[in-house]
């Protein structure tokens, strides 16, 4: 009988340690997305074989990879409403901005 009591408060220790752990990622994590709320996104598009970024992060990098997951150009940001010419043969490529995947095809 007493076996089976310092099981339970073990098991009863355990889940609630475990549920707290969760409670208190659960709180980080909304922070987090409050936080990225509050900062415009960038609007990436690609017409005309030119790349136009809308709201872009000064400084950070776009990748460019080949849809075989060839890198083929690295292009730093310099202005928040950024265009850049690409010059690229026809193919579908996946731009990398920040986290931010899309994916275009070049006609």
């Amino acid at each position: 009988m007493r076996m089976k009591r310092i099981v339970f408060v073990f098991v009863f220790l355990a889940a609630l340690f475990y549920q707290v752990s969760v409670f208190s990622q659960d709180i980080k994590n909304r922070r987090d997305s409050v936080l990225i709320e509050d900062q415009a996104m960038p609007d990436m598009y690609v017409s005309n074989n030119k790349l136009y970024i809308k709201n872009a992060p000064v400084g950070k990098r776009v990748e460019i990879i080949t849809i075989i997951g060839n890198k083929i150009r690295e292009i730093q940001i310099t202005s928040p409403d950024f265009e850049y010419d690409l010059s690229l043969p026809r193919a579908i490529y996946l731009f990398r901005l920040d986290g931010m995947v899309r994916k275009f095809m070049i006609k």
